[in-house]
């Protein structure tokens, strides 16, 4: 089946998988704007973690894009397992920065500010993840493509994140790599079952798997290097 493509600055996604390394401090941060080492393909600044009150993060995040190494941005809900608890809409001027500056952004489906920053995104031509997490279940199959599909209208890649307690929920979000999709497609499983997701699922067409750069974000995660060296065996 072929694959739907797009670009993060430099890096095309729907081809192979990237690796996405997860910065969740502030001196990881600051590393890698000032260092040379390179466990991933594009990296993922989680600004509700690292602090949107952090110093010169903008500029630390607009290093590493000049070292070639594509910037998304994520300010996650804690309702979406992330730790921004202050109002949504107090994300925007963020998300506006973010699209001005640097490669990409993330931004949860069921956010009402989706459709500001998707008409951002499109108007700047940057990269924009929805993304939808599911803490409690992975849904049947029918639900997940009505998901899908409309996170596809908002973004250049659709992230679906869901709880996997077993093998039929594995098989689940197995199923719906193989359903078409408009954009990029990225599905991690979360809980018991979910490690393996991340290096099964970007061998079969999920255009992105995540690892920390510096601990782990949620359950089930694995760092980067890890990832490069499971992923990039010669």
């Amino acid at each position: 089946m072929s694959r739907a493509q797009t670009r993060f600055g430099n890096v095309t996604l729907g081809t192979v998988s990237r690796i996405v390394g997860v910065v969740s401090q502030a001196e990881t941060l600051r590393r890698l704007a000032t260092g040379t080492e390179r466990e991933c393909d594009i990296v993922e600044v989680r600004l509700d973690l690292i602090g949107a009150d952090t110093p010169r993060w903008l500029e630390d995040a607009q290093a590493i894009e000049a070292r070639g190494l594509p910037v998304v941005l994520t300010i996650r809900l804690t309702e979406e397992g992330g730790h921004w608890n202050q109002a949504d809409e107090s994300r925007l001027p963020l998300f506006e920065t973010a699209l001005q500056q640097l490669s990409a952004a993330d931004i949860e489906l069921r956010s009402p500010l989706v459709a500001q920053v998707s008409a951002l995104a499109r108007q700047r031509q940057r990269g924009l993840i929805v993304s939808h997490h599911d803490f409690e279940k992975t849904a049947p199959l029918a639900e997940l493509k009505q998901i899908m599909a409309r996170a596809a209208t908002c973004g250049t890649v659709v992230k679906v994140a869901t709880f996997t307690k077993n093998k039929t929920d594995i098989a689940t979000l197995r199923a719906l790599l193989h359903e078409e999709c408009p954009t990029p497609l990225c599905l991690i499983g979360m809980g018991p079952f979910g490690a393996q997701t991340r290096i099964e699922f970007p061998k079969i067409g999920s255009c992105l798997t995540y690892g920390y750069l510096d601990a782990p974000v949620v359950a089930g995660q694995i760092s980067a290097r890890e990832l490069t060296q499971l992923l990039r065996k010669q």
